[in-house]
This record gives structure tokens, C-alpha cells and sequence, in this order.
């Protein structure tokens, strides 16, 4: 393309543009390497971030694990899963139980897979709806139920009945902790170092966790104790269990027709 001069279509002498998803859960991972300025950090929503990975606008970025299945992205070890339940990804309802449609936002990629193979291992026939918003309120007044994700998932837990927690039911279906984003790059560029700066920068964070606490209570203006209990579900680097459960996801999205 004309005037675009590196390979990655961004100009050299800009800083490495990396990036974060513009949620809670990567409050703790990402707060000391932003501090350091050694990239630039680009937050968006997880569906938008596949989007600049493949138009190249950033170089590497957390992505919605089904979106790097689908599109075949290279993989690195930082991620983003639950494990077990993950608080942030959950159907909330008006009613006491799951039951009628359910009102899906567009702006999710692997949480709306990942229900639908929940739904199918469940034996559960509960059709699904997608519109624009990511906001609890505004889904639950096209359906009974709502699936959520983010910090919109946090604020409606808060307010709703919560009558599906993502993380849990796989889980409960697998015994393996849920994998919803991945680091990744294109396959024309290492990313390695950038990968190995962030985990530091999550280890520090967990070094640091009462002061990444206090920090997130002031942006977010969440609970201490939410905080505390949000924290420790979360896992951010793959290991053994992490991997067979993307095997395991990967194999339940081509049975369902997914990918």
C-alpha cells in the first residue's frame, strides 16, 4: 500500500503498538508496563482488537480465543481465562431461572461460541438474539436474559440474577479452566519480547496486589471485596491445562459447526 513502509503496515518510528482490552481484567496485567511507556497502548473491545491485528494497525494484542482459532493467529503465553468461575462473562436474567431467549451483544466473539456449546451440551434449546449494545439493561429489555461480558457483566451481577456463569460451566462440562482471550501476533512478526514484558508486568502486579486494588477502586469504582475475589479468579499465563482446554474448545466449536 502506498506509503505504508514496514512490514506491519506502521510507520517505524512509531513505538510498538500493543493491544488491551478495555476491561477489568486487564487493569492488573497491563498496569506496570503502562507505567513504563515502552509501547503504545491501544484499548478497544475485543471484537475491534481482531480487527486492528488484522488490518495491522497494532502488533500484538490479547484477542477472543475463537477469533484466533478462526484466523489461524500466532500464539503467545500470555491469556486471559477463569479458573473456575469467571465472574465477567454470565447470563444474567428477570427471572428466577434460564428460561425464553436469549439477548446476545455483537461486540463478544468467544463468549458467544462458548455459550452456544454450553447450550448444546446441556440439551438446552434457549434461541439467541444479537443486538448492538453490550449494556444488560438495554438487552433485558428485548429478552428475559441477557448474556454480558466486561466490566457491563461486573455492574449487572451487582443488580440481576446471575443464572449462568461461563467460566463455571465449562468447567463443570470439561474440569478445565476457560480460555476467552489469547496473546497474539500476525505470523510475520515475533512478538516474544513483548509477550515476556507483559507476564513481568502481571507478575509485578500480583506482587503488588493491594495497591493495584486501590488503584482499580478508584477507576472502576468497584467493591474492595469484588475486587479481591475478581483477581484471584483470573488466569494470565497458559500452562498444561490451559492448552488441552483450547484443544478442547477448538474441537467442541468444529462439532457444532462453529468454525
Amino acid at each position: 500500500m502506498v506509503g505504508l513502509r514496514s512490514p506491519m503496515n506502521i510507520r517505524p518510528d512509531r513505538k510498538t503498538r500493543i493491544g488491551k482490552f478495555g476491561f477489568l481484567n486487564n487493569f492488573l496485567p497491563y498496569y506496570f508496563l503502562e507505567k513504563s511507556k515502552k509501547y503504545e497502548i491501544v484499548e478497544t473491545n475485543p471484537r475491534n482488537m481482531v480487527n486492528m491485528l488484522l488490518r495491522k494497525q497494532i502488533h500484538y494484542a490479547p484477542v477472543p480465543l475463537f477469533a484466533s482459532l478462526k484466523n489461524g493467529l500466532k500464539n503467545y503465553s500470555f491469556c486471559v481465562a477463569s479458573n473456575d468461575r469467571v465472574l465477567s462473562v454470565v447470563v444474567v436474567s428477570k427471572k428466577k431461572e434460564l428460561e425464553g431467549d436469549i439477548a446476545i451483544t455483537n461486540q463478544s466473539l468467544t463468549s458467544v461460541n462458548l455459550l452456544k456449546i454450553i447450550l448444546k451440551e446441556k440439551g438446552l434449546e434457549n434461541r439467541l438474539r444479537e443486538f448492538d449494545s453490550g449494556s444488560a439493561w438495554d438487552l433485558l429489555k428485548e429478552c428475559d436474559n441477557a448474556l454480558v461480558i466486561g466490566d457491563e457483566a461486573i455492574k449487572a451481577r451487582m443488580v440481576f440474577r446471575v443464572v449462568m456463569d461461563l467460566g463455571e460451566e465449562w468447567y463443570d462440562i470439561t474440569g478445565l479452566p476457560m480460555v476467552f482471550g489469547i496473546s497474539a501476533s500476525l505470523n510475520g512478526f515475533d512478538a516474544s519480547k513483548i509477550d515476556r514484558d507483559l507476564l513481568e508486568s502481571t507478575e509485578k502486579g500480583y506482587k503488588n496486589i493491594h495497591l493495584i486494588i486501590e488503584e482499580a477502586e478508584k477507576h472502576f469504582k468497584m467493591p474492595v471485596e469484588f475486587l479481591e475475589e475478581y483477581f484471584k479468579t483470573l488466569k494470565f499465563k497458559l500452562g498444561g491445562k490451559e492448552r488441552r482446554s483450547i484443544e478442547l474448545f477448538e474441537e467442541y466449536c468444529r462439532k457444532y459447526d462453529l468454525i
